[in-house]
């Protein structure tokens, strides 16, 4: 079957995410219940996750009043007069600056009650920390828990409700292929899907995008221990590196901990070897996985997740091993 044209696709700011957010929040009021049931269900439904994130018990309502950008706010809902739901919505990009904490402080100045305000972070992307998000009083609210309240409206035949949904839903899957495509097949979506994952499995380190004069790339960062710590890069490179802010010391620390790590890696089961040059900045790799591709593979070509994790937690140990073994 031919794939038809998607308008989000095209309409791919946060601005387009707005609009759809504040269409969507609309047909809650109860005078759209008769023209599309099922709409006004997932409307509803909506609300409903929003007040569950909270831990709030949902209100009886019948009025529903949506506005975009009212005093820099993406989507300001209330409901009867009485509650407001708060959006700061994003894709790609993060909060800046003290955005969220001005936004909760202009909307109770406006009167509302402080235990009838409900914050929501309204990420459809992927982002690797929401401590921040947590401190000021706001709930993520993340596309996989976006896609099961579209899931229960799925029975409306309007067409923008449709083209939203397949565009999230193939957002989701291109970021779960990790799980399925071969390894020389991945894409950036991919990479993030196996960052989040492997976090989840690690139980640290943080990911992110790093632009650079070659053009950039998506990296993991963990096993942080005194100057020392690992690197994992979508050039499929496992590196040890050190941060050393006094230029001074960089040279001899340099030199100190790429024999350390060299050194001891056979006794964690693999072999390391210098970078294809040492830096002489801030942060520096003293080591990399002598390997042309940290993950593992099964037989055919695809993710070995566990052997994968395995790995790097070898490389942890290193890590470790000699910086504890530098402290006695």
């Amino acid at each position: 079957m031919l794939e038809k044209p998607n308008i989000f696709s095209f309409a791919t700011t946060e601005l387009s995410q707005d609009a759809f957010i504040a269409w969507l929040l609309a047909w809650a009021d109860t005078q759209y219940a008769s023209a599309d049931p099922q709409l006004h269900a997932c409307a509803r439904e909506l609300i409903a996750a929003f007040f569950a994130k909270h831990s709030k018990p949902l209100p009886q309502f019948t009025e529903v009043s949506v506005t975009r950008q009212s005093k820099h706010i993406d989507v300001l809902c209330v409901l009867d007069g009485t509650y407001a739901i708060v959006i700061e919505d994003k894709t790609h990009t993060e909060v800046h600056s003290n955005q969220l904490a001005k936004y909760l402080t202009n909307i109770q100045g406006r009167g509302y009650q402080p235990e009838n305000i409900l914050a929501m972070y309204f990420k459809t992307g992927d982002q690797s920390c929401y401590k921040a998000i947590y401190q000021h009083g706001f709930q993520p609210f993340l596309r996989s828990e976006v896609l099961a309240v579209l899931e229960t409206g799925t029975g409306t035949s309007n067409a923008i409700f449709h083209d939203y949904f397949e565009w999230l839903y193939q957002w989701e899957a291109r970021v779960a292929a990790y799980q399925t495509l071969s390894l020389e097949k991945w894409d950036g979506y991919a990479w993030i899907g196996f960052y989040k994952a492997l976090k989840e499995q690690l139980g640290e380190g943080n990911w992110g995008y790093v632009p650079n004069q070659s053009g950039g790339f998506l990296g993991f960062w963990c096993g942080f221990e005194d100057i020392l710590h690992i690197q994992l890069v979508d050039n499929q490179e496992l590196r040890f590196r050190i941060d050393v802010p006094e230029a001074s010391r960089r040279a001899a620390l340099r030199r100190h901990w790429h024999h350390k790590i060299v050194t001891h890696s056979e006794a964690f089961g693999f072999e390391t070897k210098k970078p294809t040059r040492f830096g002489h900045g801030h942060s520096m790799v003293v080591a990399i996985l002598n390997s042309e591709d940290y993950r593992q593979a099964v037989h055919n070509g695809q993710l070995d997740m566990q052997a994968t994790v395995d790995v790097i937690r070898r490389a942890i140990a290193l890590v470790k091993s000699v910086t504890s073994e530098a402290s006695e």
